[in-house]
């Protein structure tokens, strides 16, 4: 039977464009819907722009998906997202427009500094490469124009960084889309001239501003320095200010942690003057390759001091939100309570002075509920090219990711579509992928509660899971990493510890029972105790609590680290104590995602690096 297709948003699973076959919606938006594809059993991204050319659409989303294949036909690297295909369809000519681009799972530059917690060595080999990329990228006449934290990738497999997100990308001889003086772009990342010519230029007609060489290497600047100074810098820590006249604060102040020559670096790739920044990204990559040798102790901790507290919106791409605490929405739900209080004491001061009316005839109410919405991008990631620009050049507000279209473009009627999300910048990147190989149905871990979500965050990979709002990312094995010297000066200058010592440790103390018994964990935050302490006069006692980390995975092993000790002469030290001495351990029979069976107590080890 022939399937009529009104709109790109609408495609079914297993719809056919041109020998793709299609497999799932990942989301849609007001220029594009994004899909995971198929063709001869390996997987990639398809991306549709939702207006046809001469559809009257004002925002010309054809035209913008047309600039970004003019971009990315022009570049073949390893650290920039690859394209495979493009055409049109239905009809060749005047269908939708759609390319085929690689697909990755891993994390935003924003989300790797919170979740990985990278050493300055992992810094500069991760930037070093991105220089190399851009170097790459300017040799052959193609500029970004939006590099921030969230259109960069690490992927998980290699940790290999990942260019993306040319909507906002030029090429040589490439026609303008708007009359702004300047291109769109993030203002964060915008270089100091460019930002002086729109204030002296902005009123005149016809102004344009030559973007060049320094603006990109002023925007990957931004992306190092935020690196170096903000520890959460998808959970709410506020950035440092770079805009404006003035010298932003040297890295290495705001973050004693970095060590004096990368701070140096960092400072001047965002030079107030474009003549004190590297001339070209080259130049920027041969001074980050001049540190990649440094190995003393300030280059191998963590550039941040981690934090286990877990993100509980692994989707996050906004500096508005913090994982632990979700401050912006716990604000707005606490100004909800606060209105919803004060309306219920007028209506009931007002119900109480008038006289009682007859009971009213029930009606019932149909609630429609909504699916998690995406954080807006103050400066947040994507894997679908950013589409939501202002025509003033900076990126225009983000669309909730849970909310459903029901608005229409000019040009395009939209229908009600129940089952499709509005495009936030968390499904705005053209997305890559780690091989044409990789498996994408990794699942989520699942409760009772969030069935219904986690069920249609399955079998999407790490990185669409991250943007789309699924916790699939929490499952994620972390990475090893060195233990961070105070953790290490606590355990083995003050109790005497040593990396031979190991302790039986009750591993969620909130859970009840003999230490024979079975437990069940999840993914999160964990406090345990210890059931059995260490011998000697020093140590860690038996009662000793600790506060730590789970992951479990898709259900197939648990490992847990513990960073904090609490003892019970009342001191508090930080400590590295895993269970998994040599990595995870495989769950017992009957664990699933999101439930994993293991034994209560378990022996947990000092480790100088987490395994």
């Amino acid at each position: 039977m022939l399937t009529v297709i009104h709109h790109p948003a609408q495609l079914p699973p297993g719809y056919m464009i041109h020998g793709w076959r299609v497999v799932k919606l990942l989301g849609a938006g007001t220029y594009g819907a994004v899909y995971r594809v198929e063709m001869n059993g390996h997987h990639f991204a398809m991306k549709i722009a939702m207006h046809r050319p001469g559809s009257g659409d004002a925002e010309q989303a054809d035209a913008r998906l047309m600039r970004e294949l003019g971009c990315l036909v022009h570049l073949r690297h390893a650290n920039i997202v690859g394209l495979h295909a493009h055409g049109r369809f239905p009809e060749l000519r005047t269908g939708w427009l759609y390319v085929v681009l690689d697909f990755v799972e891993g994390y935003t530059l924003a989300e790797w500094v919170e979740r990985m917690h990278p050493t300055a060595q992992e810094v500069v080999r991760v930037f070093e490469k991105l220089a190399c990329a851009m170097d790459y990228m300017h040799g052959r006449g193609v500029f970004h124009r939006d590099l921030k934290l969230v259109n960069i990738m690490v992927r998980a497999k290699d940790s290999e960084p990942v260019i993306l997100d040319f909507s906002a990308g030029d090429y040589t001889h490439a026609e303008d889309l708007t009359d702004a003086p300047l291109p769109p772009g993030t203002r964060r990342y915008r270089s100091p001239e460019a930002s002086r010519f729109l204030k002296e230029h902005g009123d005149e007609k016809g102004a344009r501003y030559e973007f060049k060489v320094t603006d990109d290497v002023y925007a990957l600047g931004v992306c190092l320095y935020d690196v170096l100074t903000t520890p959460e810098p998808t959970s709410g820590s506020p950035k440092a200010a770079v805009e404006g006249r003035w010298v932003p604060q040297q890295a290495r102040d705001l973050n004693a942690r970095v060590p004096a020559g990368l701070s140096d670096v960092a400072m001047r790739f965002i030079a107030r003057s474009p003549d004190e920044r590297p001339p070209t990204a080259e130049v920027m990559r041969r001074e980050l390759e001049a540190l990649a040798g440094e190995a003393g102790p300030e280059w191998t901790v963590p550039v941040h001091i981690p934090s286990m507290k877990p993100p509980t919106a692994p989707a996050s791409n906004t500096n508005e939100e913090t994982p632990p605490a979700r401050r912006v929405r716990r604000a707005r739900a606490v100004d909800a309570g606060v209105a919803l209080l004060v309306v219920a004491a007028v209506v009931g001061a007002f119900a109480w002075l008038r006289p009682t009316p007859p009971p009213p005839v029930p009606r019932e109410v149909v609630v429609h509920s909504a699916e998690p919405a995406a954080p807006r991008d103050a400066g947040g990631a994507s894997l679908v090219p950013s589409l939501a620009r202002t025509d003033s050049g900076d990126a225009g507000p983000s669309l909730d990711a849970g909310d459903m279209l029901t608005a229409s473009s000019p040009g395009v009627a939209l229908p009600p579509l129940d089952s499709v999300r509005k495009e936030s910048s968390a499904v705005k990147r053209a997305p890559i992928v780690a091989s044409p190989s990789t498996s994408l149905d990794k699942k989520a871990p699942a409760t009772s509660a969030r069935a219904e979500f986690l069920a249609k965050c399955a079998a999407v990979s790490a990185a669409v899971a991250l943007q789309l709002g699924c916790p699939s990312s929490s499952q994620v094995r972390p990475e090893s990493g060195a233990c961070p010297e105070e953790a290490r000066t606590a355990m083995f200058d003050e109790l005497f510890l040593t990396t031979r010592s190991s302790l039986n440790v009750t591993i969620d103390r909130s859970q009840p029972g003999d230490p024979g018994d079975d437990g069940v964990f999840q993914d999160g935050p964990v406090t345990g105790v210890v059931y059995k302490g260490t011998t000697g006069p020093r140590g860690i006692p038996k009662g000793t609590v600790l506060y730590g980390r789970l992951w479990t995975g898709d259900g197939t092993f648990l490992l847990a680290r513990y960073t904090e000790a609490r003892l019970p002469d009342g001191r508090t030290l930080p400590v590295c104590l895993a269970i998994g001495k040599n990595g995870p351990q495989e769950a017992w029979a009957g664990s699933k995602p999101g439930a994993v069976v293991y034994s209560r107590v378990q022996v947990a080890y000092v480790v100088e690096r987490w395994p």
